[in-house]
């Protein structure tokens, strides 16, 4: 069966539960901890992948990573995934849960790129601004890259602004030749 419509099953299944439990923004912040963390430590990936370690302690060390304290519709949502042996798709699973939650409460998702780390309270009202702007709810990952030299690059929902410092220095260049 293809790999992405087992995970979108999952997710929506857990997304539809999670609601009537009135959990899923708390799950929402645990699968996208979990998908975050499962991508940048390669323990992880072992020790959920690994045959050998019981289904009860292969849930407790996605708890702990999570940060501890799962809801209790992620925790039956674990029990069922790792009874179907469907532990292969977790990471699929988590990231169609946020695509899904996105959706569902039209939140769009943005990268903005600066040269420098522009800090929490500078980022809060650019995403507030932006809000305004979009007319709805905006989540926005900040990444920093001083290969842009200066000014920023925002990727949202496809469209890309690219107001660096790199970017017009492309733009000029491309006229020129």
């Amino acid at each position: 069966m293809n790999s992405g419509l087992i995970s979108t099953r999952y997710a929506r299944a857990l997304l539809d539960y999670a609601a009537e439990m009135g959990e899923q923004e708390e799950v929402y912040e645990k699968m996208k901890l979990l998908s975050e963390i499962y991508l940048e430590v390669p323990e992880l990936r072992f020790a959920i992948q690994n045959q050998s370690i019981p289904s009860a302690e292969k849930s407790e060390i996605i708890s702990t990573a999570c940060g501890g304290g799962l809801p209790s519709s992620f925790r039956q949502m674990l029990s069922l995934i790792f009874k179907n042996e469907r532990h292969e798709h977790i990471l699929y699973i988590s990231l169609s849960y946020i695509e899904l939650y996105r959706e569902l409460y039209h939140i769009q998702y943005g990268k903005l790129i600066t040269a420098v780390d522009i800090g929490k309270e500078r980022a809060l009202q650019m995403t507030t601004r932006l809000e305004q702007i979009i007319g709805g709810e905006l989540e926005v990952e900040s990444v920093v890259d001083p290969a842009i030299i200066g000014g920023f690059v925002l990727s949202l929902d496809g469209f890309r602004w690219d107001a660096s410092v790199s970017g017009q220095l492309s733009r000029i260049r491309n006229r020129l030749t």
